[in-house]
């Protein structure tokens, strides 16, 4: 209408044109409003959607799902009960329920220090649950490596599998570790041995049964046998206990007697039966 009122003056009378500016303007002005009420009602979808989302998430924590599988050995609360929520590890809150993972229990063994030096990962044990009759196989998984300066052992953690629920968490057990095993090997009675210094010597008959004192390397050594590494041959005789008796080259009339073909050496005040099903020791 501007346009035509240019092009033609007087065609189009001002006042019209000054009406149509205003409804004009009026419109822009409208569509400016409306703009700004879909930006709020945006604002405001977010908000509720925000707000949504922090609602389902507080809905969610009436569902409690444990980390593991477990048995539930503690209810700390009660149905009702306000429960106070654990936003950090700071918090003292108080738990809900108490959960053992059974399936798999953890022993705790305190080795003494002079078996320290045997204990490895891997190595499995025996375990003897008095309470229950039975044994089970464990396996160590760690240690501290460092000996308590008050008892002189190590804590020892083993893993020992309860499939069957048979072992309640909380029981004692008593372990059989083996620390070292030898097969096959060249052994003499302990009470061969005689200790000259830090070195070990024997008393050994020759073919004559002339007794020679001669120098050996003791390997593992039991309650009963011990190993010789070097310094004596297959079918070779010693002699046992009262060496301080006799004399390098004396002439002897012996008196062979058997001795064991194995030994298995247990701690003193040892808790584990070291019989097999026979009734023999191992």
């Amino acid at each position: 209408m501007q346009q035509a009122a240019k092009a033609q003056p007087g065609l189009i009378a001002q006042q019209e044109l000054d009406d149509v500016q205003s409804k004009d303007l009026s419109a822009s002005a409208q569509v400016d409003a409306a703009k700004a009420a879909l930006s709020a009602a945006q604002g405001a979808s977010r908000v509720a959607q925000a707000d949504n989302e922090r609602v389902g998430a507080i809905a969610g924590y009436a569902n409690v799902i444990a980390p593991l599988d477990g048995v539930i050995t503690w209810r700390y609360a009660d149905t009702g009960a306000l429960i106070q929520s654990g936003r950090d590890s700071n918090d003292q809150a108080l738990p809900i329920v108490k959960i053992s993972e059974s399936g798999l229990l953890r022993l705790r063994i305190p080795v003494p220090e002079g078996a320290v030096r045997y204990v490895k990962i891997g190595d499995e044990l025996r375990v003897r649950v008095d309470a229950l009759d039975r044994s089970f196989t464990g396996k160590i998984v760690r240690f501290t490596r460092n000996v308590n300066f008050e008892t002189r052992t190590m804590e020892t953690e083993a893993d020992v599998p309860n499939k069957d629920l048979a072992i309640d968490p909380g029981m004692y057990a008593n372990t059989q570790l083996q620390l070292g095993h030898v097969d096959h090997v060249l052994t003499i009675p302990v009470e061969a041995l005689v200790l000259r210094g830090d070195k070990h010597t024997v008393y050994v008959l020759d073919a004559a049964n002339h007794v020679h004192e001669r120098a050996v390397r003791v390997g593992l050594e039991g309650s009963k046998l011990a190993e010789i590494k070097s310094g004596l041959n297959q079918g070779e005789h010693v002699i046992v206990g009262g060496q301080e008796k006799y004399q390098e080259g004396e002439l002897v009339h012996p008196v062979f007697t058997a001795t064991p073909v194995s030994d298995l050496t247990r701690a003193p005040n040892s808790m584990i039966d070291l019989h097999d099903g026979h009734g023999g020791e191992q």
